[in-house]
């Protein structure tokens, strides 16, 4: 029970942290980690053991991809494939970009494409007076947010997921599993944002200069259409063994990740690798036990796996607007899977529920990190 409480109050310990937002998120996962070996809830190697598994290196992989994709210049050729096609017109140059940043987001991470699109738009709007880079900020960070959530490699949400459905023995995701929701739910948004979202939009930002918020960042010089086409390319073998997860023609298979290091976003990695560090101590010291019995007596040991499934889909959505995506998914997966032996829930499933609403927290700053 000594162990149980101590990581609940450590837990929360890093929901204030969270939601504080002084700390860098990885630095705030990484120290409720370490407050949990301090204080005998865990040992070392269950804290920190997450930051060396494949979820991780996964996300490695995909972060070295997006690093690789902005030093070649090919993020600011294709917005000005964008601006060709617009033909002076705001809105359908938003419409282009929202797609470009939707199709990359599926398999670079969100806040990568937003690193790569955002400084490009800006670069690119001092060149066009016709383009208000103020209006197309909001609609970016909806469409990596969309994309991002396309595939299993899109964002770390699905990877926090996946790795904790691999960790407990359950069925994990394919890479496409996500698919008709994240392509569907995309549509929507941007039918939302041509329509009510622009104009609105533009009332928000009236006249205001961009300059005045943002430095206009300038394109890298020496970007050859050799290293262009290299990166594309590797891109398209990366995606090919994403699909096909095998060397073609032999048994061998080959599970989506890679093992470059550099050029990494050591926050995000850190991030996710503590989250998963956080919630493991929480599983094997008895405190998701404790929080389970808990909503059994609250919500009654009757209740359907529906309503149960709208619940706790429902509190992830809410918990992700003030902390981390990953830690809301991370305890809301682990209390259905201390459910699931009771109820005989359908662990995937109800994966997959969580991880969208958690992921669809876009109305407030501190819902995520894009």
């Amino acid at each position: 029970m000594y162990s149980a409480i101590t990581s609940l109050i450590i837990f929360g310990f890093c929901i204030i942290l969270f939601v504080w937002d002084k700390l860098p998120q990885a630095t705030s996962a990484l120290l409720g980690c370490a407050l949990m070996v301090i204080f005998g809830v865990c040992d070392f190697g269950t804290a920190f053991g997450q930051l060396a598994g494949s979820t991780v290196i996964m996300l490695i992989g995909v972060l070295v991809m997006g690093a690789a994709i902005t030093e070649s210049g090919i993020a600011h050729r294709l917005a000005n494939a964008a601006i060709r096609l617009s033909s002076g017109s705001e809105r359908i140059f938003i419409a282009a970009l929202f797609i470009l940043a939707f199709a990359l987001s599926t398999f670079l991470t969100n806040v990568t494409v937003l690193a790569i699109f955002i400084p490009v738009v800006f670069a690119v709007s001092s060149q066009n007076s016709g383009i208000n880079p103020l209006n197309a900020v909001i609609p970016l960070t909806l469409a990596v947010n969309m994309g991002g959530i396309t595939t299993l490699v899109g964002s770390s949400q699905q990877m926090t997921a996946q790795g904790l459905l691999e960790e407990y023995g359950f069925e994990s995701f394919k890479v496409f599993d996500f698919s008709p929701f994240g392509l569907m739910l995309g549509a929507v948004i941007l039918i939302y944002i041509l329509t009510i979202g622009y104009p609105l939009g533009k009332r928000i930002w009236g006249g205001r200069e961009a300059t005045e918020y943002v430095a206009v960042s300038k394109v890298p010089d020496g970007q050859s259409k050799r290293k262009t086409v290299t990166v594309c390319i590797i891109f398209a073998v990366s995606v090919f063994f994403y699909i096909y997860c095998r060397i073609p023609f032999t048994s061998i298979e080959l599970p989506p990740q890679k093992k470059a290091i550099e050029s990494v976003n050591w926050n995000i990695v850190g991030r996710l690798g503590a989250c998963l560090g956080l919630a493991k101590a929480l599983s094997v010291s008895g405190g998701i036990a404790l929080l389970s019995d808990g909503m059994l007596l609250l919500l009654g040991s009757d209740i359907s796996p529906f309503a149960l499934f709208a619940i706790i889909t429902l509190l992830a959505q809410l918990a992700s607007l003030f902390i981390s995506n990953s830690t809301a998914i991370s305890v809301a997966l682990l209390l259905v899977i201390s459910l699931a032996p009771d109820m005989a829930l359908n662990i995937p499933a109800y994966a997959m529920g969580i991880t969208l609403t958690a992921s669809m927290g876009a109305s407030c700053p501190l819902s995520g990190s894009t």
